[in-house]
């Protein structure tokens, strides 16, 4: 549950950001609100995954976010746009499923 919930949310904390630092629209409320769960979810993800996961994965994973949020899609991801904010809040859900598995992880719960 870990690994994946990572993977997912900095997947999508990757694309919410690197829409955002594209950005050519008038959606300035959709903008900040995606930015602030994105960063956030970053956040969350890279403190739980090196926690439950070791620093090797998640310090990969985080660097690619980095490295994508600069990087131009072009045309590809540009249909996206307008869902910028939900892809952010669903990245900030990722995180908090990292955090019940780690959680998990420190209570000796079974993470299943």
């Amino acid at each position: 549950m870990i690994l994946w919930a990572f993977l997912i949310g900095m997947a999508l904390c990757g694309i919410t950001l690197s829409l955002i630092a594209h950005e050519d629209g008038m959606d300035k409320f959709g903008s900040a609100v995606a930015m602030f769960a994105a960063w956030c979810a970053f956040g969350m993800l890279l403190m739980g995954g090196s926690w439950g996961l070791g620093i090797v994965v998640p310090g990969l994973a985080a660097a690619a976010v980095l490295v994508l949020r600069t990087t131009r899609f072009g045309a590809g991801i540009a249909p996206l746009a307008a869902y910028k904010m939900p892809l952010g809040v669903a990245a900030l859900a990722c995180s908090v499923l990292v955090w019940l598995g780690v959680l998990n992880l420190m209570e000796d719960i079974p993470n299943g």
